[in-house]
Formats: structure tokens, C-alpha cells, sequence
């Protein structure tokens, strides 16, 4: 199994509305998986003041700090132990960034999860600059969460494109929809940019052959799975058009979004990068952005 037991679900917030709403979500979702619950927060460097180093930021500034962020860290928790008492649940405050902090603590991590909109570090840099790099050095799956979905009885919706990173979100939605007792949508949106070939009409025998190979394509990366997996419920969507438009009008209907963070090919990578990207700002609830450990290992 990928979500090895006793591996906690990490939260990572900044006091905004969004951030606790991440928390309260990911606490259920703990609760189904049986996982404990880690609240963090990253306490970032005082900003310098104009013309002076850094060495002349008081002391008493840095401890102001980590005070608010550790009663943000405690808030939280009280409000997740208020909703769900029996969870465990521990809080942490660390002086690195949060990009840093996130990718540290997905080393021992089930799935890290953050909220979708925000003014604090968390927020700023997982959709800021660093949004991809969190992703793709995380050694878990990245959450975050979308405002306005609370379900977590709706199904399971993943993005399918063949890749390595596809193949990792394929396994992790049927684990999931398998614990929580969901069905699973599995859609392929294609082009025929994506597939090497010259612009295509609808109904033509090039477009023909291409959702043949495409609907062909969906079958070879479902079967195994959905052989491991009876008890899931599997509706296949295969359509020509924009991944990012098909998966965000699908998730009306989701309860979560499961993709890889990018897909096979130059063009196709980067269709599914702006894939992802889109989902986190658009989707209708919350999207898990999975990678290949081993491949991008090897990359590097």
C-alpha cells in the first residue's frame, strides 16, 4: 500500500480562514484513514528594516513571532479536537520557510494538505513561486484544499494522461475510494497537439483513431487497478479538449481531484502542469497533486 499505516496527515497553516478550514477538512479525512494529524507552522524571518542589517532586529521580535504562531498552531488544534475528540493530533512551529518546513515534514508524512487562499507564508508559497517545487520534492502528495467542499462521500476523481505521476495518482485515488467507500471517475482529455498529430475535426478518421488509442490507453492504466480494487465503481471519461477545463467541470461532482504533477512529453508536461495549476484555483474541492519519487530521483 502507498499510504503506509501511522503515517500522519500534516497540516501547514498561517491563522487565515482558509488554512483552519484545510484543518478541519484534513481532520476528517484522518479520521476515515485512521492516520494521526500534524498541525505546522513556518515562523519567517522579520522583515529588515530599510537601511539597517539584520543583526539589529530585536530579540523580543523574533520571540513575538513564534508566540503568535504557536497560539495559531494551539487554535487550530482546539478547534480539530473540538470536532473530532478522539483524533491525535500534535502542533509544531519551525523557523525555516515553509516551503522548507513542507517538504521536511513530508519525508515521514501520509499526505501533506494547505489551504487555497490566504495572506501568510503557507499560503504565499505554495502559490507563489515555489508552488512547483514543493510538489515535485514532497515525498507525499500534496492537498490543498478548496473552499466550499466539505464532502468526503462524493467520489474520487483522477486525471489519467499515462505518465509515471499519472500512474502514482491512479493508485493512490483507487486506495482511497476503496477506504472511503466511494466510486472513482477516471478522465482523459486529449489534443492533437498533445498526440504529435496536425489539427483534427471532430468526427474525423485521425480524431477517430486518436480517442480509440486514447480509450485504449485509459483501459491499459485502470486494469490493474481496478482488478486490486473490485469493491470501486469505475466511470470512464475519455473526450477530446482541455484536461484542465474537463477535470475542473468534473469536480462539480467530486469530492477529490487526484493528479499527477505533470505529464508525459514536453507539450504534454506542460499541458498538465498548467493542469494542475488550474485545478488548485478553479476545482469545485480539494486536488491532490502526486509525483514519481523514483523518477524524478533519477532526474536528478
Amino acid at each position: 500500500m502507498i499510504l503506509a499505516a501511522h503515517q500522519k496527515i500534516v497540516v501547514g497553516v498561517d491563522g487565515s480562514p482558509s488554512s483552519v478550514s484545510a484543518a478541519l477538512w484534513a481532520a476528517t479525512i484522518a479520521e476515515r484513514l485512521g492516520s494521526p494529524m500534524h498541525i505546522a507552522q513556518a515562523v519567517q524571518q522579520p522583515a529588515f528594516y530599510p537601511g539597517e542589517p539584520a543583526s539589529v532586529i530585536p530579540r523580543e521580535v523574533w520571540d513575538e513571532q513564534r508566540r503568535a504562531a504557536e497560539l495559531v498552531v494551539t487554535d487550530v488544534a482546539a478547534a480539530v479536537l473540538a470536532r473530532h475528540p478522539n483524533s491525535a493530533v500534535t502542533t509544531s512551529v519551525e523557523e525555516t520557510s515553509a516551503c522548507a518546513m513542507m517538504i521536511e515534514l513530508s519525508r515521514t508524512a501520509r499526505m501533506l494538505v494547505v489551504g487555497n487562499s490566504g495572506s501568510g507564508p503557507i499560503v504565499c508559497a505554495l502559490f507563489g513561486s515555489t508552488a512547483q517545487e514543493v510538489s515535485n520534492a514532497a515525498q507525499c502528495p500534496v492537498i490543498v484544499w478548496r473552499e466550499g467542499a466539505d464532502a468526503v462521500d462524493a467520489p474520487i476523481l483522477v486525471g489519467i494522461d499515462g505518465s509515471a505521476t499519472s500512474e502514482v495518482a491512479v493508485e493512490q485515488a483507487f486506495e482511497l475510494a476503496s477506504l472511503f467507500g466511494v466510486s472513482l471517475i477516471a478522465a482523459l482529455a486529449w489534443n492533437s497537439l498533445s498526440q504529435g498529430a496536425a489539427s483534427s475535426l471532430p468526427g474525423s478518421a485521425d480524431t477517430i483513431e486518436i480517442e480509440r488509442e486514447q480509450r485504449m490507453l485509459m483501459s491499459e492504466c485502470l486494469a490493474g487497478w481496478a482488478e486490486k480494487y473490485p469493491d470501486v465503481g469505475v466511470e470512464h471519461i475519455v473526450q477530446q479538449g482541455n484536461p484542465a477545463h474537463l477535470l475542473v467541470d468534473l469536480s462539480k461532482r467530486a469530492g477529490l481531484v487526484v493528479v499527477g504533477s505533470h505529464g508525459r512529453g514536453v507539450v504534454a508536461r506542460a499541458l498538465f502542469g498548467s493542469t494542475s495549476s488550474n485545478l488548485t484555483r478553479h476545482a469545485r474541492c480539494p486536488v491532490m497533486i502526486c509525483r514519481d519519487s523514483t523518477t524524478e530521483g533519477a532526474r536528478r
